[in-house]
């Protein structure tokens, strides 16, 4: 078997590799993380337009509901911070 090296990859491969590798900021988990196991509390609640465009173009993109992504980033926040 050869084993191969490769060095100094081209500057659009190397691109595409770095933006492959998930990097996720230390607030939000990766999307694995969410489960939507846990006893809820059904309110209401008013949201900046831009926050839930957000929230649920990131949801779509990972396979996942909005409100439950709002509910682990809200419950991680007031884990951390409250």
């Amino acid at each position: 078997m050869n084993k191969v090296k490769y060095v100094d990859a081209p500057a659009d491969i190397e691109g595409a590799m770095d933006a492959s590798v998930r990097v996720d900021d230390d607030f939000l988990p990766a999307p694995e993380y969410f489960a939507d196991n846990l006893m809820k509390e059904k309110i209401s609640l008013n949201v900046d337009t831009r926050a839930g465009a957000r929230f649920r173009a990131y949801a779509k993109k990972h396979g996942l509901k909005y409100q439950s992504l709002m509910n682990q980033v809200l419950s991680n926040y007031a884990d951390k911070r409250l």
